[in-house]
């Protein structure tokens, strides 16, 4: 399947895919919670912290590898509607997000789906949130209402980058400033199929996810 983008001498998309960057609601909301953040660390009896120390490091190193093998193939993608991204952290499938996930469910039982939702992008909701215009409009004037310098840009540009702030809202609610989150790629895919930018698609590049500490560096 096809990468998102192929020329680097292509006009360059500066929608901020799923780069999300919104304000804080209250101040306790500034210390954003981390996977085994408080866990104890268990040390097994006998063994030294330089052991540890190389420990730590290999199981660092095979995590790296396993990311960066995303890259070759689309064996991470168990909804099926994903498609090979530029960056390691951009390869992540919408059932491997617990938020993603809940939303499936949350709809299929408001809805009383009969069937169990595979895949984001078949969620009705997603469609309402995310890829209606009118909805789409509407989210963008409230964006350029909070916004003193609001992102401007083609109208296919601007849907994108909406559509994008608008999953990150439905899934993650309010994140913080600094905080940003990759979003499923058969989502960003899906949004992109229905914004695309104007001329063939091969001959345009897509910024893609950035972490906040690619901007701070």
């Amino acid at each position: 399947m096809a990468r998102s983008s192929t020329s680097s001498s292509s006009e360059v998309d500066e929608d901020i895919s799923p780069n999300i960057n919104v304000k804080f609601e209250t101040d306790e909301a500034k210390f954003s919670l981390q996977p085994h953040l408080f866990e104890p660390t268990i040390i097994k009896k006998g063994s030294s912290s330089s052991s540890d120390s190389e420990s730590q490091a290999d199981e660092e190193g095979s995590n790296s590898s396993a990311d960066e093998s995303r890259l070759d193939n689309l064996e991470w993608c168990k909804c099926g509607h994903c498609q090979m991204m530029d960056r390691s952290d951009e390869c992540v499938c919408c059932q491997e997000i617990p938020e993603m996930l809940s939303l499936n469910e949350e709809v299929t039982i408001i809805k009383k789906i009969k069937d169990p939702l595979t895949c984001i992008t078949d969620n009705p909701a997603f469609t309402s949130v995310c890829l209606d215009m009118f909805v789409l409009r509407t989210a963008w004037y409230q964006y350029r209402q909070e916004y003193d310098n609001p992102f401007e840009g083609p109208d296919n540009q601007r849907n994108r980058h909406i559509a994008y702030r608008q999953l990150a809202r439905f899934g993650w609610g309010v994140l913080g400033r600094h905080v940003r989150v990759a979003l499923p790629s058969c989502a960003v895919s899906c949004i992109r199929a229905h914004f695309p930018p104007p001329g063939p698609e091969d001959d345009h590049v897509y910024v893609g996810f950035k972490p906040a500490s690619d901007e701070d560096d």
